[in-house]
């Protein structure tokens, strides 16, 4: 559970002893509504490799910390348009990640897998949100792809694979816009004087960044 991973980071620390910079391993890094946003809570994301994060033992950064928010505004569009997560597939995803030998992994640092079953679901959750949202929305015309080729013959493979790059960008473009909107209707409040990088609570044996 989160309490205890907390008891254990501040074992952790109690160990490290004082330094001219020390900083709690876990502690309030953000608020996002009316929820507060841990740095376990960025840090376990960042370990799994969800919700807009890349697996790292490095210091965890402001860029991690605002693309675990980004993602968080996501979670809660999708929750509010009651998008939903087939069992089936969060059960997938877990095992995926690992399963039995991610659960080990989890427990040897004092993690609960239901917390980290929540996040999983919760990146699935912003996926279908993505798709239902923006993904089924763009839509890349044959005359957009000639004016993006240009004069001159292009095989099927070339318009194709510009039709795809024209997709993603349309995509990124209205989820770029959305991101702008949705961070003025939800208040996201750093932690003042809570600033990273921050050191990795945990890295669930990768090797180091």
């Amino acid at each position: 559970m989160r309490a205890g991973l907390v008891a254990l980071f501040l074992l952790v620390l109690a160990g490290i002893g004082h330094t001219a910079d020390v900083r709690l391993v876990d502690t309030v890094i953000a608020e996002i509504g009316a929820r507060s946003v841990m740095l376990s809570d960025v840090a376990l994301a960042r370990a799994l490799g969800v919700l807009g994060l890349e697996p790292s033992a490095g210091p965890i950064t402001e860029a991690d910390l605002a693309n675990y928010l980004d993602a968080q505004l996501a979670v809660h569009e999708a929750t509010q348009l009651a998008i939903e997560v087939p069992a089936a597939d969060v059960d997938r995803a877990w095992s995926r990640a690992g399963g039995a030998s991610l659960e080990t992994r989890l427990s040897a640092v004092g993690i609960d897998p239901a917390w980290a079953r929540q996040l999983l679901e919760a990146d699935l959750r912003v996926e279908r949100f993505v798709d239902l949202r923006f993904r089924s929305f763009a839509f890349v015309t044959d005359f957009e792809v000639d004016e993006a080729l240009g004069l001159g013959p292009h095989d099927e493979a070339t318009r194709a694979q510009t039709r795809d790059r024209l997709r993603a960008e349309m995509i990124d473009r209205a989820l770029t816009a959305w991101k702008e909107d949705a961070r003025q209707r939800i208040p996201i409040r750093p932690v003042p004087r809570v600033t990273g990088p921050w050191p990795a609570p945990f890295t669930l044996g990768l090797p180091p960044a």
